[in-house]
């Protein structure tokens, strides 16, 4: 990854986007606009594989980048990072990839996801945003995919061993992704779903 991707790319967009903070910056969203649109006029193809190529930190801010300019040449790439979950927090974004690509490949993978990691058990990662992201895409196409996961409330049982640790909350995170589509959709008017 060249210094120069770093730098005006990851650096000034990761941590706005980690969690979807950018829901909540208050006076810095200009900012944090202005950075991601410079970010899609100006990173190549070659940069973007760079980034996916990176840590968890470079990953995200593709799939920032990939899901709201839909660059859906990195689709594989996205499937390829996110099944396995070898790293944090990035899963969250790859999900908000799959959905702003909004085709019946980003089902499967979302689909594959949630069959991989469901029910929880100790294995907490991004379901959350994985539903979400189903969801969404069901509202929008009159399917109902995601309710296959929802029926079944000990698919979100947090265990390790014979302890209950808690429970996943799914309506949060379809509703936390919805706010995260509906920034998109005010702030990105020009990529609008």
């Amino acid at each position: 990854m060249t210094d120069y991707s770093r730098e005006h790319y990851v650096k000034p967009l990761y941590l706005k986007v980690l969690h979807g903070n950018f829901l909540g910056i208050g006076k810095d969203i200009d900012a944090f606009v202005d950075s991601t649109r410079v970010a899609l006029d100006e990173v190549t193809d070659k940069e973007m594989i760079q980034m996916y190529n990176g840590c968890w930190r470079h990953t995200i801010t593709a799939s920032w980048l990939c899901g709201i300019g839909r660059f859906s040449q990195h689709l594989n790439k996205i499937e390829n990072l996110l099944i396995p979950s070898r790293t944090c927090y990035a899963g969250q974004f790859h999900c908000f990839a799959l959905a702003r690509l909004d085709n019946t490949e980003s089902v499967r993978i979302l689909r594959s996801y949630l069959d991989t990691y469901l029910p929880v058990g100790d294995r907490k990662y991004d379901q959350e945003w994985a539903i979400g992201a189903l969801r969404w895409l069901d509202r929008r196409h009159g399917t109902d995919y995601a309710q296959v996961y929802l029926k079944n409330f000990d698919n979100w049982k947090m265990r390790y061993r014979d302890q209950d640790l808690g429970t996943l909350r799914p309506e949060e995170g379809i509703f936390h992704f919805q706010k995260v589509m509906e920034f998109v959709d005010q702030y990105f008017p020009e990529f609008a779903t």
